[in-house]
């Protein structure tokens, strides 16, 4: 009886008191009796201590009527609002998951904080999944954890959107390293049998996913998942070469943000910098640099600026036609 008295009595302090909003002895007395728990005001502050002993930060103003809160949570307001932004942001969530997560969230603050932060939340994009992502990644840690293999079918869309099983339905067999959320996307990185190597998957396009009983390859002890993933723009595969970057000024984020702060970079002509990264090249990589519209330019290698020509003359010859 009394572990349950406790229970419910932190569960209404977490739930219903915050700096702003306080309940009194006698307030928490009636709370408790509203679900037929008869108790105390002695017993109140008693098993209040209790709960400040076991780490609650339990506040008690004191006055004719001593006022208790809860201080200190786990997560502060803002980390809940960045949290539920970030839950709503996260393509590879259903709706309605994203919808059940953030309610989660929310519990982690008064329901007075819940009410004024909910507004505030981003609506979520509308580029949703319809199928569960969450289950996948679930199966590809246990995968990892229990070192074995997974496989599974991938699949893409056709012109009226219908999911069309990639290379007729192959069963792709993969020793899991790593399940990463990139740039708003839920990938598998893994040795693929297929491609003999390391290979990236997304996980919103795997179906049919099961986990095998033959071992995984052992990830490489030189493996760099950091490296891994910085070395790619989204995750497509090419072939990593170093490249040089003349940038005008203000694009200085941008590059920072798609190489992070470790890259090379030098002085050029003013209102200019070089950048000096290592890229994996791919048409991706060469779509990044078309989105600037001539204030990112490729130095060198010449392959590179090849490349970037031949694509673009590709696309102006497809809009010509």
């Amino acid at each position: 009886m009394q572990n349950n008295r406790i229970i419910r009595l932190l569960a209404i302090l977490l739930s219903e008191t915050d700096d702003d909003h306080k309940l009194t002895t006698n307030q928490l007395i009636d709370k408790l009796s509203e679900e037929g728990i008869s108790v105390h005001r002695n017993t109140i502050a008693s098993d209040i201590e209790i709960l400040k002993e076991a780490g609650y930060d339990v506040i008690c103003e004191k006055s004719t009527q001593n006022k208790y809160f809860i201080g200190k949570r786990s997560f502060d307001d803002a980390e809940i609002k960045m949290l539920c932004d970030a839950v709503s942001a996260a393509h590879f969530i259903t709706e309605k998951q994203t919808t059940e997560l953030i309610e989660k969230l929310l519990k982690n603050v008064s329901v007075y904080t819940a009410k004024r932060i909910k507004p505030m939340i981003q609506s979520p994009t509308g580029s949703k999944v319809s199928d569960s992502s969450i289950y996948v990644a679930d199966m590809i840690n246990y995968a990892i954890a229990n070192k074995k293999q997974i496989q599974f079918q991938y699949f893409e869309y056709n012109e009226k959107k219908d999911k069309i099983l990639k290379h007729n339905g192959y069963i792709y067999e993969v020793s899991p390293y790593a399940a990463v959320w990139h740039e708003d996307r839920y990938y598998l990185i893994g040795y693929s049998k297929k491609h003999d190597d390391i290979a990236n998957f997304r996980i919103d396009r795997m179906t049919n996913v099961s986990v095998s009983e033959e071992n995984k390859y052992v990830c490489p002890k030189d493996f760099d998942l950091k490296e891994y993933l910085s070395s790619k723009i989204k995750v497509f595969k090419g072939k990593k070469t170093e490249v040089c970057l003349k940038c005008k000024s203000k694009h200085m984020k941008a590059i920072l943000d798609y190489f992070g702060h470790e890259i090379k970079t030098t002085n050029a002509e003013k209102g200019y910098f070089n950048a000096i990264i290592e890229i994996e090249l791919s048409p991706t990589f060469y779509a990044w640099i078309f989105q600037f519209e001539g204030d990112i330019i490729i130095q060198s290698p010449q392959k590179a600026i090849d490349d970037f020509i031949k694509t673009a003359e590709i696309i102006i010859e497809a809009h010509s036609k």
